[in-house]
């Protein structure tokens, strides 16, 4: 799943200080100067600067868009230089994506692997939380299975109210955002392809 308006932060596994450091080295080892990576993003190089140094948390689209130029996924980003691929992988050594200072929408990855095909995720949106009034695009297909709570999910222009126990999958390209109507999170597990973070 993808929410246009949040920023990135790494969560347990993975300390704050690190994320910055994890784009410096993946931007030198691709042979990026600031200057070229500036250009290639469209982003300016002080801001870049201070990403590196967590002094700015990218939303999750300037991510993609760094990450797109350096031609790396979030996963690769952490696996590449926090070791191989697991096969198993612990509740405490997922990475996790949230609004940095507000836990509003939550990301857990589930299988970080960097040359999958497919990404798993628990996503927990508090009540009141939602991805945004506009709706959003992107390749691949989703599957998404409700565990606790409820979500609103517009596809296409369609609404629907999801529940525990229910699915829901589409073709990512199909304009969706959601929202959590209810007064207690709505916890729910994705399966995304290809990968989106």
């Amino acid at each position: 799943m993808t929410a246009i308006d949040d920023a990135a932060q790494t969560g347990p596994g993975s300390r704050d200080e690190d994320f910055g450091r994890h784009i410096r080295d993946a931007r030198v080892a691709r042979g990026f100067t600031l200057e070229a990576l500036a250009q290639a993003t469209g982003l300016s190089r002080s801001y870049l600067s201070n990403v590196e140094r967590n002094r700015n948390s990218p939303t999750i689209s300037t991510l993609r868009t760094i990450l797109d130029a350096l031609g790396v996924s979030l996963s690769q980003l952490f696996r590449t230089f926090e070791g191989e691929h697991r096969v198993l992988t612990r509740p405490d050594q997922r990475v996790t994506i949230a609004r940095t200072g507000n836990d509003d929408i939550r990301y857990e990855l589930l299988n970080p692997n960097p040359r999958g095909r497919l990404e798993m995720m628990v996503m927990e949106v508090a009540p009141g939380a939602s991805s945004g009034d506009h709706a959003h695009t992107h390749a691949g297909e989703e599957v998404g299975l409700m565990i606790s709570g409820e979500l609103d999910y517009w596809i296409d222009g369609t609404h629907y109210r999801l529940a525990a126990g229910d699915a829901v999958s589409f073709d990512s390209t199909l304009p969706h955002r959601y929202a959590n109507p209810g007064d207690t999170p709505a916890v729910s597990v994705w399966t995304v392809t290809p990968p989106s973070f």
